[in-house]
């Protein structure tokens, strides 16, 4: 049985009694509707690449059932012309690509970098989850493989599964397969290769895999710890009103990293390297070194967070200085998260494109906020990718909305 959980916002909630103010002032004769707005988080099961499969081969199937129904009642004459249609469609489905792809996924489970999961599964959603209504998300969990630059995985975090553990696993072919539980071996091999693994840790599992072409390749996933089990990367996809498409918005969490988060880290080696530039002056980086709070932005090399302290005076912020209360110190701060996230986001996403397959594309940060032991805060901040980055000019983005709860 399929588990979907659906998660409504208080937001979603605020819609539904806005879309009923409105329709109650300007319509009073109509009755309200209330809208499916909702959020899935689901993981694909084997079958549901089966249901990819069938419904991109679903008008040609379609057009087969028709065509058997007429000629049922067909004349001789037209019974000639209704097999010929048939015969060509049946080997369409055989050897056209479109469906040859759609076969090999419904077969083989995983999407590669060649059958792109943003291409397929929208076809899940459409046929499975049309009830829905404009503003709905869904979260999917797939399997993915060679999907992701392990370059940027430490050395100590990718596997090879050798001979002998598949023997221990009892595969003594020594190789996956379309009939193989894949992620259930490799959830169990990580289980005993990093037994003491943290929520969020990532690793690379590379093995061999003999696919429904009878070919024993190469393969590798990525995998995410969620503190239970190892999983791949879910991406997101959205409903637009008429279909489900794919989201391609960046989620980035804020988390501890080593030496700081990459992203704090990478924006602090921008501004130091880019110190004495007119947009960056020195002052910002008064000692010129890192420090816990080493220029008016608030964020620190040595925590993944922006510093809302009051007592930032401390490290000779002229315009901090010059404030009387916590009150307008702390507006200030907020004004310079603002000013500060366009570049931020530039310089960790340079080459970001404005659109992906038509949708807008925006990067979602959420940044703790400190102010002191017993007042924290999160930022949630949207920021909109307005110019296409190219390798000779960065991405350039603004900010959509900037929420902070406390």
């Amino acid at each position: 049985m399929k588990k979907i959980y659906f998660i409504v916002s208080f937001a979603v909630l605020a819609l539904f009694t806005a879309c009923n103010d409105y329709n109650a002032t300007n319509f009073p004769d109509i009755k309200s509707v209330p809208t499916n707005v909702v959020q899935y988080n689901y993981t694909l099961t084997d079958a549901d690449y089966g249901t990819i499969a069938t419904a991109i081969k679903k008008p040609v199937n379609d057009s087969i059932s028709l065509l058997k129904a007429q000629l049922k009642t067909a004349s001789k004459a037209d019974s000639v012309t209704i097999n010929t249609s048939l015969t060509r469609l049946n080997t369409k489905l055989t050897t056209d690509s479109v469906y040859i792809k759609a076969s090999y996924i419904a077969s083989n489970k995983f999407f590669t970098p060649w059958l792109k999961a943003k291409d397929y599964i929208p076809y899940l959603l459409n046929s499975a989850y049309q009830f829905t209504d404009n503003g709905s998300t869904f979260k999917a969990t797939y399997n993915s493989v060679n999907i992701g630059d392990t370059t940027a995985i430490l050395p100590a975090n990718r596997f090879t599964i050798a001979d002998a553990d598949y023997i221990q696993m009892g595969i003594p072919l020594k190789d996956f397969s379309s009939t193989s539980n894949v992620m259930q071996y490799l959830n169990t091999y990580l289980r005993l290769k990093a037994p003491y693994a943290a929520a969020n840790d990532v690793k690379v599992v590379s093995y061999l895999y003999y696919d429904t072409n009878k070919v024993a390749k190469k393969q590798y996933r990525i995998l995410k710890f969620d503190g239970t089990v190892w999983a791949a990367i879910p991406d997101q996809y959205i409903n637009n009103g008429q279909m489900w498409l794919y989201d391609p918005t960046l989620y980035v969490p804020l988390v501890k990293g080593a030496p700081n988060n990459l992203y704090v880290m990478a924006f602090l080696n921008y501004l130091l390297l880019h110190k004495d530039d007119a947009v960056n002056p020195t002052p910002w980086f008064p000692k010129l070194a890192y420090v816990n709070e080493e220029h008016y932005y608030g964020f620190s090399a040595y925590y993944p967070e922006i510093i809302c302290t009051a007592d930032r005076t401390t490290y000779g912020d002229a315009a901090i200085k010059a404030l009387t209360t916590n009150d307008a110190k702390y507006a200030l701060f907020a004004q310079r998260v603002k000013e500060a996230m366009p570049l931020f986001t530039q310089v960790n996403f340079p080459l970001l494109q404005s659109t992906v397959s038509g949708l807008q594309q925006y990067v979602v940060f959420t940044i703790p906020s400190y102010y002191s032991s017993s007042k924290a805060g999160l930022y949630t901040i949207k920021m909109k990718c307005t110019v296409s980055g190219t390798t000779t000019s960065p991405a350039v983005f603004v900010v959509e909305s900037i929420v902070e709860t406390f």
